[in-house]
């Protein structure tokens, strides 16, 4: 059984840079790995990831797409006000080198990533 004084498995450097995305809309690429796999994306914040969750369902017919729309709207206008953060959110994902769809958005949670590269993916010459 693991030691309930173990550290937090949140990196705290990577939640000081979703707060700061979080705060400020302050924007980076970042290279994550989450449970085994590679996930790239542009950190965004949480108040984007749900404005544009509101947009995706915005554009959907019915009735209750209008409804989430909204629902995801509101909520992103309280976003910034929280001063720690257990979720981070990227887009223009790729995941394991394959290429979500352009309207993705990527939501993990903090305590799941083990590591992180701040940039973009390079492929090497050979």
């Amino acid at each position: 059984m693991e030691d309930e004084r173990e550290f937090s498995r949140r990196d705290s450097i990577l939640e000081t840079l979703v707060i700061t995305a979080n705060r400020h809309d302050f924007k980076l690429d970042l290279i994550l790995t989450v449970d085994g796999k590679t996930v790239n994306g542009c950190l965004i914040s949480a108040s984007d990831y749900l404005k544009g969750l509101g947009e995706l369902f915005e554009h959907r017919e019915g009735e209750h797409s209008a409804k989430l729309s909204a629902r995801f709207r509101e909520a992103g206008k309280g976003a910034r006000d929280h001063e720690t953060a257990s979720f981070i959110h990227l887009t223009n994902v790729t995941i394991d080198g394959e290429t979500a769809a352009a309207s993705a958005y990527w939501r993990g949670r903090l305590d799941r990533v083990s590591g992180f590269v701040i940039g973009k993916p390079v492929k090497r010459i050979q």
